[in-house]
């Protein structure tokens, strides 16, 4: 009894089929989902049962799908044997075979792409019982099944049906068409229908190294032996357009005013990176013409769009900034086109807009966190949305966070850069989980219809161009596919900068090649480093000394913990990422650039920083990089001594008292960080439970604290780290389904909305409200404001009580057919009069308000009622001292910084100097200005004698402050509608930047995650252990973590030369495997017997247990089914569980062992070198999710 199954075929393919059908019909009904229905399943079913031995019939994959559960007991208990064919011409995608209304079209789109959970029409249904996904390329619609074949059943054989034998040929031939695979199959379809209509003999291809794209590569070579196409490596070529560089020169001169700009430099790059270490010179301006021309291609639309990404390594100091600045200018002049970059720190962000200033460009802006008011989050955006900003500088978390239509308006994206783009793969699987989610939101933009509103709108058409200084190309640690497959880069062009820098010179010291006990490793690293400090000092050396942790830095700098006895000198600045001190925000930010100038202009010449320190900042002029401890892997390090010696002929070195002991920074950062199979399992269950609660709805929120406890424990700290966890795990989740089951399994979006609102219930309607439909989502808060006194001696009260309203559950209830950002946004602006709009519980909605809750604290040892008279007298006093100084003259910031840093220190008087007439003059009525296009400066002037009044007026009338001035205490909550009084949101700043008051404002609760599980049941078999399931991105980021050690370890202990170490560099940076160089020779197998290697006293034996189920309490839950698997085989118990090693902790890694036989069982994540060094005693040695049964078995029966 055969079933064959047919996977992708169409209707022509099928009418050619030689055995019979298992249900006679037309091959266009068999095809056709929408018409599938109870009767079809039950024709199906019986025909099944009734099949004989002999019988071999078909079905096409829809109808398997249909029966599988049935197939699967057919399988077992009647022996049918079931063959799958599968039409590899296509990637596990295939041309629907049927039509589609616009209406269902619209219906399935909703339903996979938003949040949405209204039920679905019984043809939705339909399709989404066969496919999981709707791929439109050039309007014929793609579908992809759930590919229950990949689930590893032996019983299932799957074959491709078409050959795909081919060479891929190294050969400069021009080729017809051009296309790069990439982990995206939607691109590959669009580059598919291109081949489709250009019929090209000969097609260049690239690709990344990726399950999903070697897939791709397969199908593409199948295609081509079909259809008789050459297929060959694709080679890049470069042309210069002398009058385009001409241009660029004049916005290099007269736009962005580079000082001295003579002509654009030229920078080294590998000729052939994957082949040798050539060398060649390329212009900046050719590397603009680039990004350029291929935006340009972006735009075109009778070319289809065709463009293709760029990634750029160049070493520190070679111009990266100005290589996307220009071109960014010049497709604002030609094209009003906004370009997008993401930067990884505000500082960096900060600095490049205010160089950019300084020169004279002002179309320029900042959005992130440093905008603390709405007042000022909405003048930026207005900025952006009315075309006056053509560069916009954002974190991912800023742009994970905002619907791009919230940030942008109708701005079109010109170019999207992302800076310092190594990072996308190591803080993005670390501690900013959002870098490694920005590939999908960007892929979304450029591919999936975005939708707000309820209007729609076409998908945004623009390149990437990542930039990065360290990047590994190829080999066993090739960051540079790991990034393009996580941005989801289309064809990039690749230029791999050289990495050699002749001019840093190695100062490494080892001082100790083995563990010392804390005490003496901080004592003996403190005499180190204090000895290289007094020579610093003495000899004005400009030093940048880096340290693991910004609590580090500031010991050091104070002499305090691990540093008593260290050299401390006010020539000596500390610049990290954290508020140790607590200081306001403005505060903190306004040191850190005080610092920052400090080190710059030479006053303090040693800077104690963090790892972000000098991450794109120009200072071309330090001499030295310490690093205290190295903390991350080796691209980190040559990222950061890259900051020495930029300016020319200068000689920089980089210096390190290695100790053995610094490696446990590097292991605890990765532990903090570090996620394991176990908590993806929680995660699983945890959204499997969710999933059952909301009745079978496939799309989602869950509430990130609810998840949290999985991630609790050591290094640990807070809140927030374990919802980053939680997103790395989701991501993990979603692209290793991907990998193994080619379909997304699991969706997650990161920005978390929140979920319940304050609002305040009219208190003659209250009753109405709660007795409502509506009434079960309201939860009774607080009592409302009564009888407030106000500024002018009236009286305030609130109309009624404060209580919360769950928007997720209205949502869910009452709203489910609309997305929760649309519901969200029409909830909030129910005051519009939108032809779109849509009422949210309409018949209620007039008998509430919105509230936000405010936060008040004040700082060190005032009360909130001291507070008002305070910052009175503060104005009092800069109204005397400005008239007085100034009088009728004009003054730039500098100037009035000057003239009060006297009373509030440098920092406090920049933070006022810089912020308060914008704040309380933001008009110019009484204070005038003017710019100086020369020096980019502002020139201010007191027109008339009212300027104190300008600046009491906001304290005199805001509400909030006439609350706190009646109270003794020092913090203070209350819900309020701030949004809509101006006098207390400029209150509030002023009390925040003259240093009184740290404040927040709250719009609601809860946030949550948006999650769509698009086939329950394979995450339901892994939950209920049907299935084993092991996250391979688990095991290999834990492998690359060992990798990473020893690469270092061997850089630091085993290398002597500065030439040496730069040929290391070099070879590791081109792919090549560092850590096998020295080996010329294998390594012989030693045959040492394991029963005398391991210390029999500390090891656990089992000879009082019989059978495998005695042991299971030993194991964890996620090890069982392996466990059952090997006790299946009919071997032995082990005779070790816990093994210890004789003068070796390589034991801690063994989870079982059979001494008598070398055979032994480790953790999955167990790291390569331990491995090998167990098969290097002659031990057959295994991780637990790789043993070989066969082989094990032979061994130990």
């Amino acid at each position: 009894m055969k079933l064959v199954v047919y996977k992708g075929f169409d209707e022509e393919f099928l009418s050619m089929v030689k055995e019979e059908p298992l249900v006679d019909g037309t091959i266009a009904t068999k095809l056709n989902v929408l018409e599938f229905d109870k009767k079809t399943r039950k024709q199906l079913d019986m025909a099944l049962i009734s099949l004989e031995e002999s019988d071999e019939v078909w079905v096409t994959y829809s109808e398997y799908t249909l029966i599988k559960n049935r197939v699967d007991d057919a399988i077992e208990e009647d022996g049918l044997e079931l063959i799958i064919f599968t039409n590899n011409l296509y990637p596990d995608y295939y041309p629907l075979p049927f039509e589609l209304t616009t209406d269902l079209i619209d219906e399935i789109e909703k339903n996979l792409n938003s949040d949405s959970t209204d039920d679905c029409s019984k043809e939705c249904q339909r399709y989404l019982t066969i496919y999981n996904t709707l791929v439109n390329v050039d309007g014929v619609y793609y579908g992809s099944f759930y590919n229950y074949e990949y689930e590893k059943n032996d019983a299932i054989v799957s074959k491709p049906y078409y050959l795909n034998q081919i060479v891929i040929e190294d050969a400069q031939v021009k080729s017809d068409i051009d296309i790069f695979v990439n982990e995206d199959v939607d691109t590959y379809l669009r580059d598919l229908a291109r081949i489709i209509e250009l019929k090209p003999s000969v097609i260049g291809l690239k690709m990344t190294e990726g399950l999903v794209s070697k897939r791709i590569v397969l199908s593409l070579q199948a295609y081509c032996v079909a259809n008789n196409i050459r297929l060959v490596k694709f080679h890049e070529y470069l042309e210069d357009d002398a009058q385009m560089e001409q241009e660029l020169i004049d916005i290099a001169r007269n736009d962005v005013h580079i000082a001295n700009f003579t002509g654009f430099r030229s920078i080294k790059f590998y000729k052939n990176p994957d082949i040798d270490k050539e060398i060649v010179e390329i212009s900046q301006s050719t590397l603009i013409q680039e990004i350029i021309h291929q935006a340009e291609n972006s735009y075109n639309t009778e070319k289809g769009h065709s463009f293709r990404d760029i990634f750029i390594t160049a070493s520190t100091g070679a111009g990266k900034s100005v290589m996307f600045q220009i071109p960014a200018i010049y497709l604002a002049k030609h094209y009003q086109k906004l370009t997008i970059i993401i930067e990884p720190v505000k500082a960096l962000m900060q600095d490049q807009k205010e160089k950019l200033i300084k020169n004279g460009y002002t179309r320029v802006e900042t959005f992130n966190s440093d905008l603390i008011s709405q007042v000022e989050k909405e003048a930026v955006l207005n900025r952006i949305k009315a075309g006056e900003v053509d560069l916009l500088y954002l974190s991912p978390e800023t742009l994970l966070s905002y619907s791009i239509e919230t940030i942008i308006g109708d701005r079109e994206i010109g170019l999207l850069i992302i800076d310092e783009a190594h990072i996308v793969t190591t803080w993005g699987m670390g501690f900013r989980p959002d870098y490694w989610y920005l590939g999908g939101y960007i892929n979304r933009l450029r591919n999936q219809i975005q939708t707000t509103a309820g209007k729609m709108r076409k998908t945004y058409d623009f390149p990437i161009c990542a930039f990065t200084a360290t990047a590994i190309n190829g080999g066993v640690d090739d960051s540079v596919s790991d990034t393009v497959i996580s941005l989801y880069m289309e064809n990039p062009v690749k230029f791999i900068g050289y990495v050699r820098r002749e001019d840093i010179k190695f100062d490494v010291k080892m001082c100790e090649t083995r563990k010392l006990p804390q005490t003496v490793y901080e004592s003996k690293k403190t005499e180190a480093m204090s000895s290289r400090i007094v020579k610093w000092l003495a000899e004005k050396e400009k030093t940048i000394v880096y340290f693991p942790y910004a609590q580090n830095a500031f010991d050091a700098s104070r002499g305090v913990r691990g540093f008593a006895g260290i050299k401390t000198d006010p020539r000596i600045g500390v610049f990290t990422g954290k508020n140790v001190d607590e200081l306001s925000t403005e505060t903190f930010n306004e040191k850190k650039r005080e610092t920052f100038e400090k080190f710059r202009t030479g006053e303090q010449s040693i800077m104690y920083a963090t790892k972000a320190f000098g991450m794109g900042v120009d200072i071309d002029d330090v001499q030295n990089v310490y690093h205290y401890a190295v903390s991350g892997n080796l691209c980190d390090y040559i990222q950061e001594i890259g900051r020495v010696a930029r300016k020319p002929e200068m000689t920089g070195v980089a210096i390190t008292d290695f100790f053995y002991n610094d490696m446990t920074y590097m292991n605890k950062l990765f532990g903090m960080s570090r996620i394991r199979q176990y908590q993806i399992k929680k995660v699983l269950e945890g959204i499997y439970d969710v999933y059952k609660s909301k009745k079978g709805a496939r799309s989602f929120l869950i509430s990130p604290q609810s998840f949290t406890y999985i991630f609790n424990g050591k290094g640990v700290k807070d809140e927030g780290q374990c919802i980053n966890k939680l997103k790395t795990c989701l991501l993990m989740l979603e692209k290793d389904f991907y990998d193994k089951y080619n379909f997304k399994v699991i969706i997650s979006r990161p920005q978390s909305v929140f979920t319940k609102a304050y609002v305040v219930i009219d208190k003659e309607n209250e009753s109405l409200v709660l007795n409502s439909e509506y009434g079960k989502c309201f939860r009774f808060l607080a009592r409302g404001r009564y009888q407030e006194r106000q500024p002018d001696g009236s009286l305030l009260s609130d109309t009624g009580d404060v209580y919360t309203l769950d928007l997720k559950q209205v949502w869910e209830q009452f709203h489910g057919n609309i997305s929760f950002p649309q519901f969200k946004y029409w909830y909030f602006n129910d005051s519009s009069t939108s032809k779109d709009k849509i009422a949210i519980m309409p018949s209620i909605r007039k008998y509430f308000s919105p509230r936000q809750k405010v936060n008040i604290e004040a700082r060190g040892d005032l009360l909130l009622n001291e507070i008002r008279e305070k910052i009175l007298a503060d104005f009092e006093y800069i109204g005397n001292i400005l008239y007085s100084e100034f009088g009728k003259n004009y003054f730039t910031t500098d100037d009035f910084t000057r003239v009060i840093k006297e009373k509030y220190g440098m920092t406090q008087a920049r933070i006022i100097a810089n912020s308060l007439f914008d704040l309380v003059d933001p008009n110019m009525t009484c204070v005038k200005r003017r710019s100086n296009d020369s020096s980019a400066k502002n020139y201010y002037l007191l027109s008339n004698g009212n300027f104190k009044e300008y600046m009491r007026k906001a304290i005199i009338k805001s509400l909030i402050v006439n609350k706190i001035t009646k109270s003794s205490e020092s913090s203070y909550s209350s819900y309020m509608s701030i949004a809509n009084d101006e006098w207390s949101n400029i209150a509030l700043k002023l009390l925040s930047i003259f240093d009184y008051i740290s404040y927040e404002i709250l719009g609601g609760e809860e946030p949550e995650i948006f999650i769509r599980l698009n086939d329950p049941q394979k995450v339901k078999n892994i939950v209920l252990g049907n299935t084993f399931y092991s996250n391979n991105y688990v095991n290999r980021a834990k492998q690359k973590h060992d990798r990473d050690v020893s690469v270092l370890l061997k850089f630091f202990n085993g290398l002597n030369t500065d030439k040496e170490r730069w040929d290391y560099i070099e070879h590791y940076f081109l792919g090549y495997d560092v850590l096998c160089e020295s080996e010329t020779v294998v390594e012989p197998v030693s045959n040492v017997e394991m029963s005398k290697a391991i210390d029999k006293e500390k090891s656990y034996p089992t000879h009082q247990y019989k059978k495998w189920m005695d042991l299971n309490l030993f194991f964890d839950e996620n090890d069982h089914i392996i466990v059952d698997k090997i006790a299946e085989l009919g071997v032995t118990i082990p005779e070790y569980l816990s093994t210890v090693l004789k003068k070796s902790d390589w034991g801690n890694n063994i989870l079982m062992s059979w001494p008598s036989k070398n055979v032994l069982i480790c953790q999955q994540d167990t790291a390569d070198h331990i491995l090998s060094g167990f098969k290097k005693k002659g031990w057959i040695a295994y991780r637990i999710y790789e043993v070989d049964m066969e082989e094990i078995s032979e061994v130990l029966k």
